[in-house]
């Protein structure tokens, strides 16, 4: 039985090779080992973030830049990428704070998505040209300045009490604007960051404020408007309070029913076993990656290598712990890591050179890859084992069958490892700072 071999590292792309399994009846050292009979979650897809920022940079593009930046992306041959997430009013990937609403309209008789129409819902259409069958999943970072606390979009702030009913028919009538767009919202969060005060778009949520806001809210405006088939998404935040978080917002059966999935990102850190935790817990929720990036102001050298491989770490981690889809944060910027209207630059897989007008694809793009382009949505992962924490690895059964198994080496030494399933074994070497990804049948 033959296996391909897919490799990247700093110079390789995707480099193919082909091995042979052979009959092992004994085999225990240095050993890979998947278990088929062990069967996993189940995978929803692969993605990344279509905002603002990232519609304004495509836009920018010659005809075929854009093509070429569609392609990496969707479509045959592309990462394959099925789920993306883009924002309701604005977050910091935007060009400025902009509501849906003038101020002090509670009524919402100003309701518009106009100022998504420059930028955004082109871009949105142009991906759902290349590949109709993508799902959004959609966050709002702020609602509008009057309904807050504190009087603005930016620096947190919380949701007064008697505007709940107002953002929630606003975030409806949001769902059924983009609906006559011809662009389907299949998910909502809540809230993005509801513990965090940012200089940006922000806006404070207690578990209980999510609870009530998602069950008596939220829900119900939803299910009356005919779109109860979208799915709601808790917490949309990092992975060191999402234990308690889903504690506290899923305490009763209400919240239960009304909630179908848990969001998270990166930045605080791992937590790779509170993540498994919540998994156990709540085995009929879905749980969604919904934003990590490299952040310029959190690293003090631009190491390609190094934000790879922090990718690389995090979907085996969160794949391993439970996770079942996972979407990168903004899939194009500029060359500053833009734009942002607080000038929180970050990078990206894919940047683009405003003045030299040259498409950057980075080494974080293959990384993904190796998980995208060979994990179908509808995969099953199964369980793998390791004989070293030299070596990353998970492991998944394709719908058709497929098996396909992902390795990441971040030591500087060659390592070699035996793969074994179902009693075949196969001998395979990593060089130094590479991954590969191994699929068969």
């Amino acid at each position: 039985m033959s296996i391909n071999i897919y490799t990247t590292n700093a110079e390789k792309r995707y480099e193919r090779t082909v091995r042979e399994f052979v009959d092992r009846p004994r085999a225990e050292m240095s050993l890979i080992k998947i278990y088929p009979e062990e069967v996993r979650q189940e995978i929803l897809g692969f993605g990344g973030a279509l905002t603002e920022a990232s519609a304004y940079v495509w836009s920018k593009m010659s005809g075929e830049n854009r093509e070429r930046l569609l392609k990496l992306y969707f479509g045959p041959g592309s990462s394959s990428y099925h789920i993306c997430r883009t924002h309701i009013q604005s977050c910091d990937f935007s060009l400025g704070n902009r509501s849906y609403v003038e101020e002090g309209d509670a009524g919402l008789a100003t309701f518009s998505i106009e100022g998504d129409r420059a930028y955004l819902i082109p871009f949105i259409h142009a991906v759902l040209e290349k590949d109709a069958e993508v799902q959004l999943l959609a966050s709002p970072w702020s609602p509008p300045a009057f309904m807050k606390t504190n009087g603005e979009m930016n620096h947190g702030g919380k949701l007064k009490k008697e505007y709940y009913d107002a953002w929630a028919k606003l975030m409806v009538k949001y769902v059924e604007a983009y609906q006559k767009e011809g662009i389907s919202i299949s998910r909502l969060t809540l809230q993005n960051e509801p513990a965090a005060v940012q200089k940006w778009d922000s806006c404070i949520f207690t578990a209980e404020e999510e609870r009530l806001f998602a069950c008596e809210y939220l829900r119900r405006r939803l299910d009356e408007a005919g779109y109860g088939h979208v799915k709601l998404n808790m917490w949309d935040h990092n992975k060191d309070l999402i234990l308690e978080r889903t504690k506290g917002t899923l305490a009763d059966e209400e919240a239960g029913r009304a909630i179908q999935g848990i969001a998270f990102h990166w930045y605080s850190g791992d937590h790779f076993e509170a993540l498994q935790t919540v998994r156990e817990r709540y085995p009929d929720k879905e749980l969604i990656f919904t934003e990590g990036c490299v952040e310029y102001s959190g690293f003090s050298k631009r190491n390609q290598a190094d934000f790879a491989e922090s990718y690389g770490h995090a979907l085996i981690g969160d794949l391993n712990a439970g996770m079942n889809a996972f979407i990168d944060w903004n899939i194009l910027l500029d060359e500053q890591g833009g734009p942002n209207h607080v000038k929180n630059f970050c990078d990206a897989p894919v940047m683009y050179d405003t003045e030299k007008e040259i498409l950057d694809v980075k080494l974080s793009y293959y990384y993904i890859g190796h998980f995208s382009r060979f994990i179908k949505p509808g995969a099953r992962r199964l369980l793998t084992t390791r004989y070293t924490q030299n070596l990353e690895c998970c492991a998944f059964r394709n719908p058709d069958g497929e098996m396909v198994l992902v390795v990441m080496n971040q030591t500087d030494r060659q390592q070699k490892f035996e793969l074994l399933a179902d009693g075949k074994a196969c001998r395979m070497e990593m060089e130094a700072h590479s991954i590969l990804t191994a699929c068969w049948k």
